[in-house]
């Protein structure tokens, strides 16, 4: 699957989010154009793991996510300050669960000429946020909204 879109060709931005209750944690990620175009939604449930293993493995599914529309520049969009500093080295990554998440991550970003990540208040990453959510109860969703092959 590929994008090809207007003058930021080869461009998203995916929002991504973790959530965690008692029984499962869940993850979301809403795949956007620059222009704000919603291209895909996802969540998943996942076991029960730590807060900021879920907001990892938001950006997990969301670099996933960006791979499969074969583009180029990415910009990732994520309320947790932890990944976001973590991933452009202002933080430290201590703990051994985080560690291995990081690495993946930071495996994934090299897949793309461009990443960004961009730390947004939560309010802004409302979808993502209701994905994860969702998941973390046992609903899943996933719907693509549109593609342009090119």
């Amino acid at each position: 699957m590929s994008f090809h879109g207007g003058n930021n060709r080869h461009q998203l931005i995916i929002y991504a989010d973790g959530a965690v209750q008692k029984a499962r944690a869940g993850i979301g990620a809403v795949v956007t154009t620059p222009q704000g175009f919603i291209m895909q939604v996802m969540n998943q449930s996942l076991a029960p793991i730590t807060n900021n293993e879920a907001e990892y493995e938001g950006l997990l599914l969301a670099l996933r996510l960006a791979k499969k529309w074969e583009v180029a520049t990415l910009e990732i969009r994520l309320d947790s300050e932890v990944v976001i500093y973590q991933m452009t080295g202002r933080f430290a990554v201590n703990s051994p669960a985080l560690k291995r998440l990081h690495q993946q991550a930071c495996a994934l970003t090299r897949d793309f000429s461009r990443v960004t990540f961009t730390r947004i208040p939560r309010e802004l990453n409302a979808l993502a946020d209701a994905l994860a959510s969702e998941a973390s109860w046992g609903r899943e969703w996933s719907s693509m909204m549109g593609q342009n092959e090119g």
